[in-house]
């Protein structure tokens, strides 16, 4: 994948400064390619698990969700699978498989629903910050 500086999301949970970012080598969508709704979009390669997100707040370690929908229905989709390591770490890393073909490189149709918490409950109980990053596929 294509290095990128990328763009950084910071912000304060519960007292905590958050570091959201894109993985080294994540190729970032940007412009009239990543609509404004996502806080950042990057492209997924199937077979390439990545990782393609980092999250970091220095200190604590974090816990962390992620559910991939598709940006149309709001429905999980079921060639994806994803999963955070380590979890709980500080820094933790979001790696993403995508199990189907893609011919060309196409707009941001998924949303990747991240969840960042500082304990094992805070993002089934509603206490952790969420973001709404967009995904295109790449082949």
């Amino acid at each position: 994948m294509p290095s990128s500086a990328g763009p950084v999301v910071l912000m304060t949970h519960q007292g905590h400064p958050l570091r959201i970012r894109p993985a080294p080598g994540v190729k970032v969508l940007t412009g009239p390619s990543c609509p404004s709704r996502y806080n950042f979009c990057f492209a997924v390669a199937p077979g390439n698990p990545g990782p393609y997100v980092e999250t970091s707040d220095g200190t604590s370690p974090l816990y962390n969700v992620g559910t991939i929908v598709k940006a149309k229905n709001n429905k999980v989709d079921k060639k994806f699978s994803n999963y955070f390591s380590p979890d709980p770490g500080d820094p933790t890393y979001q790696y993403i498989n995508y199990k189907g073909k893609v011919k060309k490189a196409g707009p941001v149709k998924f949303d990747d629903i991240y969840c960042i918490g500082f304990s094992a409950s805070a993002c089934g109980n509603g206490s952790g910050a969420i973001l709404n990053l967009g995904i295109s596929l790449t082949p």
